[in-house]
């Protein structure tokens, strides 16, 4: 049983030190460039020990959104904090702000932006499991949309902070200005009648 315990902690360290160096290596080169015998020289593993653990490195980057970021603001969330949850996600996202503004730029079928997508949805959906929100059937939107909008709507907002601002608004900073966009519209900040005048 003792020994099972040393190999389950080895397995996680050295899945982790393959996590860290494959982060540190997307910070250095272009996504595309790195390939499996780079992340594993890095860690001084031989290449199948890769295999053990991952697929290929998209899996890799879907993994470490997971452990970084989501894992934690999940259990959050589990206790109703989903305000501290939102901090949490733009918090470890500024803690590693190089390397998320580089997977950033990873497109196609397995994209960054479709992982944190993804991981945001699930955690919406979570959210509205505990704190069920009030859209009727019937009206102009229905609640799957919402969510979805709900979700594009943080994921374009992180992509802009961290690919634009990461160095001028802190995590916090970014959290307020989310939060004030998502509870403002355009005839909130401009009024009614101008809108009317701009439209007409």
């Amino acid at each position: 049983m003792k020994e099972e315990i040393i190999m389950e902690r080895k397995g996680e360290m050295t899945k982790a030190l393959l996590g860290q160096k494959f982060k540190e290596l997307v910070v250095k080169k272009s996504f595309d460039k790195i390939t499996i015998k780079m992340i594993t020289d890095e860690a001084g593993v031989i290449r199948p020990t890769f295999y053990n653990y991952f697929r290929d490195k998209y899996e890799v980057m879907e993994w470490l959104l997971w452990e970084d970021v989501f894992s934690s603001a999940t259990e959050l969330v589990k206790m109703n904090m989903a305000r501290s949850a939102l901090e949490m996600i733009f918090k470890k996202i500024a803690a590693d702000k190089e390397y998320y503004a580089r997977v950033f730029e990873v497109k196609g079928q397995n994209s960054f932006e479709d992982m944190l997508y993804h991981n945001i949805c699930n955690l919406v959906h979570v959210v509205v499991e505990r704190n069920p929100i009030h859209i009727k059937e019937g009206e102009i939107i229905s609640k799957e949309t919402f969510l979805q909008y709900e979700a594009m709507t943080l994921v374009n907002g992180i992509k802009y902070w961290i690919s634009k601002h990461r160095n001028e608004i802190s995590a916090e900073e970014a959290v307020k200005f989310y939060e004030f966009l998502v509870s403002h519209s355009l005839i909130d900040i401009i009024g009614q009648d101008t809108m009317d005048k701009v439209i007409n």
